[in-house]
């Protein structure tokens, strides 16, 4: 039955999936002996790019209390044109744990992206932080990204960022808000960027027949920059991820 939720969910974001600024904010914390797999999506809504859209899976597996390594895929959708695989990869998430008399914990993020279709690779980075403010739980991430090539336009880092501030409403149940953009190239920071700041909520489901763990995450984001309004007028963006340990 859990198997089944999850294939369902994960042809949903297949249909419901946006692709600007298309950043996830991750957590810096790792599990050892925990099995993933995931799902996540984002749908632009409205505006010149509606309807465009792109879904990330990942299967993953905590090998230490610090490490874990992930295998990725994406698929993008785009109006008027069949959905097709745009890319495969490779990720590691290493937990480096606390900045001493701070609270704030670290960790760091390393993925390789290959392009399909004739397109590079990519390297993209990302310095993870969560710190806890009282009842809420403060998530930041620093993103560096990198096309492994010499085209015009995709020759330096692109940088950008993802956060998320989260309380729990009740039992495995939180809201809170997220923000998405870009912060330029290095050595060429600000300009025109895309900026998304809105609403989102999460749902852990732990008692379902089968051991393991469901969670839920949907958000929508509205544009706060002309960059991102230049694109749509919204963004619906959801995770989907199942987990065991073993």
């Amino acid at each position: 039955m859990r198997k089944s939720i999850f294939v369902t969910a994960a042809f949903v974001a297949l249909g419901w999936s946006g692709a600007a600024a298309a950043h996830d904010v991750y957590a810096p914390y790792v599990e050892k002996g925990v099995f993933e797999v995931e799902a996540r999506g984002q749908r632009l809504i409205g505006g010149a790019e509606d309807g465009e859209g792109e879904v990330s899976f990942e299967v993953g597996y905590g090998f230490t209390d610090r490490l874990h390594i992930g295998l990725v895929s994406e698929v993008e959708d785009e109006p008027g044109e069949e959905r097709r695989a745009e890319a495969v990869g490779i990720e590691a998430i290493y937990e480096i744990g606390q900045i001493p008399g701070t609270g704030v914990d670290l960790g760091a993020y390393l993925e390789y992206e290959q392009r399909l279709h004739g397109e590079s690779g990519v390297l993209e980075a990302k310095l993870l932080a969560a710190r806890q403010f009282g009842p809420v739980e403060g998530l930041f991430n620093l993103i560096a990204e990198q096309p492994l090539t010499d085209r015009d336009g995709e020759g330096d880092w692109e940088l950008g960022y993802a956060a998320q501030a989260s309380v729990e409403a009740a039992d495995d149940f939180e809201v809170g808000v997220q923000a998405i953009g870009g912060l330029g190239e290095r050595g060429a920071l600000g300009g025109r960027q895309q900026h998304w700041f809105g609403p989102m909520a999460e749902v852990e489901l732990e008692h379902l027949p089968l051991p393991g763990e469901l969670e839920l995450q949907a958000a929508y984001l509205l544009p706060v920059s002309d960059g991102a309004r230049d694109e749509a007028d919204g963004q619906f963006r959801f995770a989907i991820e199942f987990e065991r340990a073993f």
